[in-house]
């Protein structure tokens, strides 16, 4: 494994335990300011499952355009026992993987999920916004709403605002951590909330360990 790959790895397992699980598998009560893995975007949360994604949609008034599903945590590790030699049968069970929301307002939304143990939780949020908002009144808004941004960020320039959010004095080259991100101008942009990077392969090795203890053990063979 590429040592970038590794490190990012680390920091994403040690950011899960160090925030006990808010943001990953549970979501944020509230919204605290300078913490990203509490944030909410467009009214929905890191860590909040289908049910949650879905309460979220009709409160709302929201429309989902496209939605696809995936095969359930149950079921990966079941593929995992049977390329090991195994001969489990599958459950068949789905869970919501990428939602494709129309937000009534002119903006678009896009919910990444991740199959956990417990069922499907949001792992990243973006939202594509309509045009209309200068870029200082965004940067009022946002500030308000999350804190100051990094150090490393927060500037207007003939693109517009350019701002991040990560928990720390400075983003950059930081992928281990909770963040936010918002390149947005008067034309629209992009404002997006996402888990530490690595989140997904802390699945895949819970995945891999269960199989590991229900199945013949080693590496799958292919």
């Amino acid at each position: 494994m590429h040592m970038t790959t590794m490190t990012a790895l680390a920091l994403a397992a040690a950011q899960l335990s160090a925030v006990g699980q808010t943001g990953v598998t549970t979501p944020a009560p509230a919204t605290v300011k300078g913490s990203p893995a509490t944030f909410d975007l467009a009214g929905f949360r890191l860590g909040m499952s289908e049910a949650e994604a879905e309460r979220v949609l009709k409160e709302r008034g929201m429309t989902v355009r496209r939605r696809t599903r995936a095969i359930t945590f149950e079921d990966r590790v079941r593929q995992a026992v049977n390329l090991r030699g195994g001969r489990l049968p599958l459950k068949g069970g789905s869970v919501l993987n990428n939602a494709d929301i129309d937000d009534g307002k002119g903006g678009r939304i896009m919910i990444r999920m991740l199959g956990w143990p417990d069922g499907a939780r949001v792992r990243s949020i973006t939202y594509i916004v309509r045009a209309g908002t200068e870029p200082a009144a965004w940067r009022t808004l946002l500030v308000g709403k999350y804190g100051p941004p990094s150090r490393d960020s927060g500037t207007i320039d003939g693109e517009g605002l350019h701002a991040r959010w990560c928990g720390q004095a400075a983003c950059l080259g930081e992928g281990g951590v909770f963040r936010l991100y918002a390149d947005v101008n008067a034309r629209g942009g992009t404002i997006a909330l996402s888990q530490p990077e690595g989140t997904s392969s802390v699945v895949s090795d819970l995945v891999e360990r269960e199989a590991s203890k229900r199945g013949l053990g080693g590496k799958p063979a292919l």
